[in-house]
């Protein structure tokens, strides 16, 4: 790799870093504010909004994905506005019509009047989402990191400023809350708007002109919608069995675990954005080595970062005492980090470069599937909240590895000894924080010690690996 590429892989590693370390702060903020003030039962339904927003993705039918895969590596300058500024009005009238349908239905099936509001929320962010989404995929694609990390965290800092001048006020109404949460989605889109306004407000085209680029977008993306989707489900069926198995409160307190591995995984991501863009303008000799020397990297900063889990759980479960089981269920989890970390920064973004899209899919969908078996069993049939938890685990292992299987064949890098490893390392994380608590904490030490030695030579070589392409 050249020096030129290493200087704009740390600079706009950077932007991504500072973006999401800023996003990480207002998430920690978040999850130790809001659980703190309201009650159990509207962080429920806040939780409930969190939940299904996330889905609103699948709406435009992999149209945005399609961009990003067929427009990566490519700059800015060069893409064909008009053609862009067209697509981008027509999604929009596209969602707006779609979700005014969504909502319709909803409010009509739905007796719960708490849901409803929740329904009307989503399908009001949904359309900003789409329209934010179009955006921010042609800024990742085309490497303009900073402004992408300016559109992200905007919405994080307008979001967090909203929701303590509503506490500040005394109101603890999960409604403003997720008010609060859409009018940042649309302050962010506003940002993304202006930054992108050669391309959104270019002479527009003829509806018939666009129509073959839509489909060719459509057709390139849709692999990718559906493993996208597919990734959520993993984790969305057993919250969905949970809801309709429990009460609210016991969604908000299974969202709350979650939401503490997510703040792991916000960091990482900023790296996946950067590399994207980087790796297909990478000549396919180089991937094999680069890949190596990241994931050794990526793997000894995570297994570290799970020491300090020990402290973090006596911390937190003194602030939020309701939510102690929570808290303690994090000490399951927090390996999937390990795992979901090395698929978000490395497999998801060498597939999507390969234009192996189709695999990703094919990966997600079987971890899927294991996902509603491991459901079924745990909630239908033991009707367990831990084994749902350790079901979340099971199901993403199975996503992370199988995955990387696949992706080693297309690459040709040999990556068992090293599952084996990871797979010890997140067992005896669990084992000792489960069972034994500080004395696990040193015991888990211990472990990461003897890993370090374990692969001490692959270490130094990817550390000087780096230093030479800096110099």
């Amino acid at each position: 790799m050249a020096k030129n590429k290493i200087v704009s892989l740390v600079r706009n590693v950077s932007y991504a870093a500072v973006s999401n370390l800023l996003g990480t702060l207002i998430s920690t903020i978040s999850l130790l504010v809001i659980p703190k003030v309201v009650s159990v039962e509207t962080y429920g339904y806040f939780q409930l909004y969190m939940f299904y927003i996330s889905y609103v993705g699948v709406s435009y039918l992999g149209w945005c994905d399609g961009i990003y895969l067929r427009e990566g590596g490519k700059f800015y300058k060069d893409l064909d506005k008009s053609l862009y500024s067209t697509q981008f009005w027509i999604l929009g009238f596209f969602e707006v019509i779609l979700y005014s349908i969504i909502l319709a239905f909803s409010l009509f099936l739905a007796s719960d009047a708490n849901k409803h509001f929740v329904y009307m929320f989503v399908c009001v962010a949904g359309v900003g989402m789409c329209l934010r989404w179009f955006i921010t995929y042609i800024l990742q694609a085309t490497a303009r990191i900073k402004e992408f990390a300016i559109v992200t965290i905007s919405e994080r800092i307008v979001y967090l400023a909203l929701i303590l001048f509503i506490f500040a006020l005394g109101y603890k109404n999960y409604i403003l809350l997720i008010a609060a949460d859409v009018v940042g989605k649309y302050v962010s889109l506003s940002i993304g708007v202006w930054y992108c306004r050669d391309m959104v407000f270019a002479k527009l085209l003829s509806l018939k002109s666009v129509l073959g680029e839509i489909k060719e977008n459509i057709s390139a993306g849709i692999k990718l919608m559906f493993a996208g989707l597919s990734s959520m489900l993993i984790i969305g069926v057993i919250r969905f069995w949970v809801q309709s198995k429990w009460d609210i409160a016991t969604f908000g307190k299974v969202s709350l675990t979650l939401t503490i591995s997510n703040m792991v995984m916000t960091a990482i991501n900023a790296i996946a954005v950067v590399l994207y863009p980087m790796l297909r303008r990478t000549s396919q000799e180089q991937l094999s080595r680069l890949y190596s020397i990241m994931r050794i990297l990526l793997m000894g900063i995570i297994f570290a970062g799970l020491i300090f889990y020990y402290p973090l759980q006596r911390i937190l479960s003194a602030w939020l005492p309701q939510y102690i089981e929570s808290i303690r269920y994090a000490a399951i989890l927090l390996p999937v980090c390990a795992y979901e970390s090395k698929m978000a920064m490395l497999i998801n973004t060498y597939l999507k470069a390969l234009r192996l899209e189709n695999m990703l899919m094919i990966c997600n969908i079987a971890a899927l599937a294991v996902s509603m078996i491991c459901a079924f069993l745990s909630i239908a049939v033991f009707e367990s909240i831990t084994l749902a938890i350790i079901s979340i685990l099971i199901s993403l292992m199975f996503r992370g590895i199988l995955s990387e299987l696949v992706l080693s064949r297309y690459i040709n890098v040999s990556v068992k000894s090293d599952i084996m490893i990871e797979f010890m390392m997140s067992v005896a994380f669990i084992i000792c924080n489960w069972f034994f608590g500080i004395v696990g904490m040193g015991i888990y030490l211990l472990c990461y010690v003897i890993y370090l030695l374990f692969k001490k030579n692959d270490l130094i070589e990817a550390v000087t690996y780096i230093k030479y392409l800096r110099q």
